[in-house]
């Protein structure tokens, strides 16, 4: 397990929180691995109930709220940075780099962050 400490400084891209959680799923399948507590068109975190290991390489899906696109979700890779306890130890926070987002996942994403996103105080 690695701390997420200093991760926001070296990020490129800032992120934004959505004012709901987003669902997310582990690939085609119905395991929901936890919910989306902020976003950017490079990366994530993630709260769930386990940890996730260093480095490894996902296939995600998250659904879409009404009014983001005409598809019901967004599919893409990402791979783990960190994992770690959230305040509340009954949940885990976990961070992804985006490796790869289609044109339309891109453009859904841009929709999602402007429409639902807000930068924290």
């Amino acid at each position: 397990m690695a701390g997420g400490e200093g991760v926001a400084e070296k990020r490129r891209v800032e992120r934004k929180y959505l004012v709901f959680y987003l669902r997310i799923f582990a690939g085609e399948s119905l395991l929901a691995l936890g919910h989306v507590v902020n976003l950017s068109s490079r990366g994530m975190m993630m709260i769930g109930n386990r940890h996730v290991g260093l480095d490894e390489s996902f296939h995600l899906r998250i659904r879409l709220p009404k009014g983001v696109s005409d598809r019901h979700e967004m599919i893409f890779d990402a791979t783990s940075r960190w994992s770690m306890r959230d305040a509340n130890p009954d949940f885990v926070l976990s961070g992804f780099c985006i490796d790869r987002l289609s044109a339309i996942d891109r453009k859904d994403m841009l929709v999602l962050l402007e429409e639902f996103g807000y930068q924290a105080v």
